[in-house]
């Protein structure tokens, strides 16, 4: 079963598509290769031609307020995860329905599966609901993307709206603005802070513990990369796995590996196949990059992160470079803060694999250029690591819609933003307590923790990895676009003596 606002209707078995082509969404979008399902499938959802055969009814469901369904509309709300619980409910009464009733689907159709699993509305999830599989789906709105780091997301909201949720809407989008308060692309206007607004929003994963495969993509930066891997972690599932890989989410979601798998899941779940070898795969499913095409290795761990990792602590050094150890001596760079960026090198010396979670901590100022009226009061500053061959070239990686140039990892940071959510926060993964703005006064020097998006690399003796510190857009995604117009004056990073500005760096 599936929930989601798209309208199920928009297939081209019912003539709902240009051409009896695929869903418009797979054209608006670019992606990895070229995704295969029957003309039954509609937007990111299972296909009927691989579950019916299977032994599987397919339950594709329009949430309230859009398609063909009553009710109000809204979005990532407690309200679509008490309908969703009646619904699934529902269907394991009917006469075709043997009482068990398992979840699947990508994007909006995996954050339902979170909310429903966790249905506050009856205090748990539904009785009949015997697994769920959410392929690659944000859990907390704000902090997965809304504004990322505390920087506010532009492109994402206006292109989702517009071509997503707004043409679906049954009726008008003052219905949506009844409920929500004001349509997406003015949510953080409206909720700049992290208030209750938004925590309604992010998935209560602690309460889930219906059995769970979930995908955690290393290449959907700026959308569901965080949320997935967060969900994996948090979820009190005794049973649960998690599958990563660097493609394209549909191309994944639809190949044969993976759809034969979660059947080997549902199967187990919902036919009581206990003994078709599911329950005894190690919880991990761990893919390795070397590049774009090449795969380093797949191999399987009992965790995640990896309880093994050798955190090691780069240190910014002269010249643009990384020292393991600290500068006795305080020292400071400094960059334009509306066109300015800099690099670090790093170069390993032996085969080195870098799984998990890197963190940037950089401790920074922001001092006004000559003649300028108004002394910057805030910092945005984008992060990207990029591998470098032996040659010093640039090393692809795949990345969210269609990119074939993004880096191993990238992030974000605002100064005014730095305060961190000290119950959530680890030593690897900075959270933002994002309830207030802390603006920046002349001459002072602070220290800021950036998360990076999990990743999973391998480099050989010759290759590098290149830190780059911008203030602007360091690789191009769209239609991610975020807002860092109040960027002026200098930036100033300080390392050295009493600042341990340095990369945090996953070593397995």
């Amino acid at each position: 079963m599936c929930a989601h606002p798209y309208d199920n209707h928009i297939t081209p078995a019912l003539g709902k598509t240009p051409f009896g082509g695929a869903p418009q969404q797979y054209r608006l979008i670019s992606q990895v290769g070229k995704p295969k399902f029957s003309k039954l499938t509609s937007w990111e959802s299972p296909d009927p031609n691989f579950w019916v055969p299977a032994g599987y009814a397919v339950v594709n469901m329009n949430l309230p307020g859009y398609a063909n369904s009553g009710g109000h509309p809204s979005v990532f709300s407690e309200h679509q995860g008490k309908c969703y619980y009646e619904a699934i409910e529902w269907v394991a009464q009917q006469p075709w329905c043997t009482g068990k009733v398992g979840l699947n689907g990508v994007s909006f159709l995996a954050i339902t599966q979170y909310h429903v699993a966790a249905c506050q509305a009856y205090g748990g999830p539904p009785p009949s609901l015997c697994c769920i599989s959410p392929w690659e789906g944000l859990t907390d709105p704000y902090h997965d993307t809304f504004t990322r780091s505390g920087l506010t997301e532009l492109g994402f909201p206006a292109f989702w709206w517009t071509t997503e949720v707004k043409t679906a809407i049954n009726g008008t989008p003052e219905d949506l603005i009844n409920v929500e308060g004001a349509i997406p692309t003015n949510f953080v206007e409206k909720h700049p802070f992290y208030d209750d607004f938004w925590q309604e929003k992010a998935a209560k994963l602690e309460e889930i513990t219906v059995p769970m495969l979930v995908c955690g993509s290393f290449s959907d930066h700026g959308l569901h990369t965080m949320g997935s891997f967060r969900a994996f972690m948090k979820a009190r599932s005794q049973h649960k796995w998690l599958y990563t890989h660097r493609t394209g989410k549909w191309d994944a979601y639809y190949s044969p590996d993976v759809q034969e798998l979660t059947r080997r899941f549902m199967d187990c779940f919902l036919k009581g196949e206990t003994s078709n070898g599911f329950l005894d795969t190690p919880p991990v499913r761990l893919e390795v990059r070397s590049s774009l095409k090449e795969i380093h290795e797949v191999r399987y761990e009992q965790e995640w992160p990896i309880a093994r990792t050798d955190y090691q602590r780069l240190y910014l050094s002269d010249q643009q470079s990384f020292s393991p150890e600290r500068l006795s001596a305080p020292q400071e760079l400094t960059y334009s803060g509306s066109t300015g960026k800099m690099t670090f090198l790093y170069p390993f010396s032996e085969d080195t694999e870098l799984s998990g979670y890197m963190k940037l901590r950089l401790w920074v100022e922001a001092r006004p250029k000559p003649n300028d009226t108004e002394p910057p009061d805030d910092i945005g500053i984008y992060v990207a690591i990029d591998k470098r061959d032996r040659t010093q070239k640039s090393v692809p990686f795949y990345g969210s819609v269609g990119n074939r140039k993004d880096m191993v990892t990238r992030g974000w940071g605002r100064a005014s933003r730095r305060e961190l959510d000290l119950k959530e926060s680890t030593e690897w993964n900075p959270v933002l307590k994002a309830d207030r703005d802390e603006k920046l006064k002349p001459g002072q020097v602070i220290p800021l923790e950036i998360a990076l998006y999990p990743s999973s690399t391998f480099f050989v003796p010759g290759e590098a990895l290149q830190l780059i510190i911008s203030s602007q857009r360091i690789i191009p995604s769209p239609p991610y676009f975020k807002d860092v117009s109040f960027n002026h004056g200098i930036h100033v990073i300080h390392y050295g003596g009493d600042f341990d500005s340095h990369l945090l760096i996953p070593q397995v």
